[in-house]
């Protein structure tokens, strides 16, 4: 039995009825949400779409504004089945169950949309409907997260850490550390050695609760501090490098700048960890969680193989993060593997694969994928430069240090200050 003879089982109208007699009871009840959504499933049976969708759209206010918001979820889904596409369902639909508690399933449907469920009539549309979803969700990362994957994509770096910015004190709550580790990885091989990027990169990585993560970001940013001619800069970011190897993170935790962490450093309630101190680690998902992403994944995957298929490369690499992320390795490098056909998304899926494969233990088949790339004649000299640090580092990290070292040399020798070159190259010096 199909959905719609499902729904058409429970709240099917009597043999009898019809339009008029139908639309008769509407008229005499005016604020019963039951009578309008017979009428509503009534109209789509006789093919008058428009006025059934309103119908129903009535009966799913009035259910809500009646307190029964499992009804107006159910006709919120019959009316997604008929037009899909409708924006303003789907965030309604998406606020209900946030409502509701049934947080599984609001993420569920936000996915669904992130892997191309709607399509958009621009990104800014996208943007806006994933900050309507910020209203209902609001101690949720991931709509933050979603809009810094659309800037990534577009290498809008500054508006991309203006939002993970936003995202960082939900992460560890939410328990969603690896979600936002993702980005950060992308943003990382976005940034190259752009200090007034590598800046706020290292202060995010703090806020995230992992100042160890954050020294080499900060390390090369204070390389651009300390050459910029204004001594004052040196100095803070000097004051700040030693403040975190010393273990006082938590002093400059929530600044996003070097003259705001050396302040913050100078206040007298800045203080050091106690001795002994452990650091907080984002909770494990519980066992119900776990079911309700089990559950998103598979909803998921049924949405993507009857609305996307192969035929959108972009939905299909927004939807490679999503598994990543989810921990979902072997489903995201397939989805990154086919993304990689499009031209303007081969950099990007490339690095994605390589990555994934590394995290599951397969460094041979990541620089395999990385070889792929540098063999390519789609890549210009800089991005030719980051893939073969990406590769040494990986070699370094399987035990093939020779490798590794020649790669690191050869890059030394025409950019020694580029991320952590000089470092490297000093080690295999010493």
């Amino acid at each position: 039995m199909s959905l719609f003879d499902s729904i058409r089982k429970i709240f099917g109208t009597g043999e009898g009825e019809d339009r008029s007699s139908l639309s008769r009871k509407v008229q005499e009840s005016p604020q019963d949400p039951q009578a309008r959504q017979k009428l509503g499933l009534f109209l789509l049976r006789q093919g008058e779409i428009v006025e059934g969708t309103d119908q129903l759209a009535r009966a799913a206010i009035l259910y809500e504004k009646s307190g029964f918001t499992t009804k107006a979820i159910a006709v919120l889904r019959q009316l997604l089945k008929n037009d899909p596409a409708n924006i303003d369902f789907q965030r309604w639909l998406i606020r209900l169950f946030a409502q509701q508690g049934h947080t599984g399933d609001a993420l569920s449907e936000l996915q669904k949309v992130a892997a191309g469920g709607i399509q958009f009539a621009s990104e800014e549309q996208k943007v806006e409907f994933y900050r309507g979803v910020v209203e209902s969700m609001p101690d949720n990362p991931l709509p933050y997260l979603l809009i810094a994957d659309l800037y990534l994509y577009e290498r809008k770096l500054l508006e991309a850490i203006s939002e993970l910015e936003k995202a960082v004190p939900l992460v560890a709550p939410s328990g969603m550390g690896k979600e936002f580790a993702g980005r950060m990885n992308v943003l990382y091989s976005l940034a190259g050695d752009n200090a007034e990027l590598l800046e706020p990169c290292g202060f995010l990585w703090i806020a995230a609760g992992k100042p160890e993560d954050a020294l080499p970001f900060l390390a090369k940013a204070a390389e651009g501090e300390r050459s910029s001619g204004d001594s004052r800069r040196g100095a803070n970011a000097d004051q700040v490098l030693a403040a975190l190897e010393g273990g006082w993170a938590a002093a400059v935790t929530g600044a996003m700048t070097f003259a705001e962490a050396a302040r913050r450093l100078s206040e007298p309630e800045a203080h050091a960890p106690a001795p002994g101190e452990e650091k907080l680690t984002p909770p494990r998902r519980g066992l119900e969680e776990e079911r309700q992403v089990q559950s998103a994944v598979e909803k998921l995957q049924a949405k993507v193989k009857e609305e996307i298929g192969e035929s959108d490369p972009e939905a299909r690499y927004n939807l490679g993060i999503a598994y990543k992320e989810m921990g979902l390795l072997d489903e995201a490098a397939g989805e990154f593997r086919l993304s990689r056909t499009n031209p303007s998304l081969f950099l990007g899926a490339s690095y994605l694969l390589a990555d994934t494969l590394a995290e599951k233990g397969e460094i041979a088949a990541a620089v395999d994928t990385l070889d792929e790339v540098l063999a390519s004649e789609n890549v210009n000299d800089t991005e030719m430069r980051d893939v073969r640090y990406q590769k040494a580092v990986l070699l370094s990290r399987s035990g093939k240090e020779e490798q590794a070292r020649e790669i690191f040399l050869s890059l030394y020798e025409v950019s020694p200050d580029y991320r952590d070159v000089r470092e490297r190259v000093r080690k295999f010096q010493g």
